[in-house]
């Protein structure tokens, strides 16, 4: 749902936003190990692509990789 959530401020054009909340949602596919959930949050990262050369995104893929080796 985080993610939805994420996905739904990316296309209001509030991308900041988006990933405060999948910073969240790292974690907890991290926890549970899920595949969905997993899937859900690289698709919710291709959505950032226009922002990619921007910290906060940089920071978010920093993260991901820490976190998943994604």
């Amino acid at each position: 749902m985080t993610t939805d959530q994420a996905l739904a401020r990316i296309r209001l054009g509030e991308p900041r936003d988006a990933v405060r909340l999948l910073h969240r949602r790292v974690a907890a596919v991290s926890a549970t190990g899920g595949r969905v959930p997993a899937l859900r949050l690289r698709q919710a990262r291709r959505e950032l692509r226009p922002w990619r050369r921007e910290a906060w995104a940089a920071d978010l893929d920093e993260h991901l990789m820490d976190v998943l080796g994604a």
